[in-house]
């Protein structure tokens, strides 16, 4: 049976006790964003054993350093020898927790716009990467952004370029992060929607966006989640589902407060939980 996991992205207003209890009490899964935790190590080897120690399963990992080459969101370090390195000490940390795991990654950009250099550049260092994930028994879940964040957090913008670097890098430890919020009006996603090397599945539902972090809880939106959830599981697809809301720079944010964002995650829960009883 499919369930949904909250990413701690959903949970930005509240405490790492305060996520663990939602879970709990909705019984969804987790996936962990690293910038929720400690900066120092060993303390935040020590909240991940509490995470641990809850009993709630985690589904992913969204790294500190997110990206090969600097984003409009996370530009320091500049080097992508110095972002890989971070990317490889994140494997590391989480690998003692759980092995298994996906760690999502976007490949950033370069500001003169130079596809050519990402591309190679992330080519080259993913294969790093996937080769250090897999001694650690970890996984590489990459993941094309919206046309909006083009040559601002990524090179990629449609699904199917994401499956192109799959390719190109060609390990067995790298495959896909599919988010429906930036894919769904990609014209070419139902063609090449397919569970080999999906390892994620993000969901968040979609208005025209007044920032550009503006995502709607499920089914309050324009997204066609019931198909596009039948599409996936005729192709086979059998991994988790994350909810992953942003809601920044708006004047009805759903970070506002603590009752706001609960009670958006409690809707999208149950919408969820609606849907995937009808596509099975």
């Amino acid at each position: 049976m499919h369930t949904l996991a909250i990413s701690q992205i959903t949970t930005t207003p509240l405490s790492l006790a305060e996520d663990l209890e939602l879970c709990q009490r909705l019984g969804c899964a987790m996936e962990i964003t690293e910038k929720k935790l400690a900066s120092d190590r060993a303390q935040a080897r020590d909240q991940l054993a509490m995470i641990q120690d809850s009993g709630v399963r985690i589904t992913s990992i969204q790294p500190r350093t997110l990206t090969i080459f600097p984003s409009a969101s996370d530009p320091h370090p500049e080097a992508p020898q110095a972002r890989l390195d971070n990317l490889i000490a994140s494997v590391d940390l989480f690998s003692e927790f759980w092995p298994g795991l996906a760690l999502v990654s976007n490949t950033g950009a370069d500001p003169q716009g130079n596809e050519a250099r990402v591309w190679d550049g992330c080519v080259e260092h993913y294969r790093t990467l996937a080769e250090h994930a897999k001694a650690k028994g970890m996984r590489i879940a990459l993941e094309a952004l919206g046309p909006s964040l083009m040559n601002r957090n990524s090179i990629l913008f449609t699904f199917s370029q994401a499956r192109e670097m799959v390719a190109a890098v060609d390990r067995d430890s790298f495959g896909l992060c599919l988010d429906l919020y930036n894919s769904w009006q990609d014209s070419s996603l139902l063609s090449t929607i397919s569970a080999d090397k999906l390892f994620i599945v993000q969901l968040a539902d979609w208005r025209r966006p007044q920032s550009l972090h503006d995502r709607r809880a499920l089914g309050e939106g324009e997204i066609p989640l019931a198909p596009l959830l039948g599409d996936l599981v005729d192709a086979g697809y059998t991994g988790d589902y994350v909810l992953e809301i942003f809601s920044d720079a708006v004047a009805d944010s759903l970070w506002k407060d603590h009752a706001t964002i609960v009670d958006t995650i409690e809707r999208s829960a149950t919408f969820f939980n609606d849907l995937v009883h009808k596509v099975g």
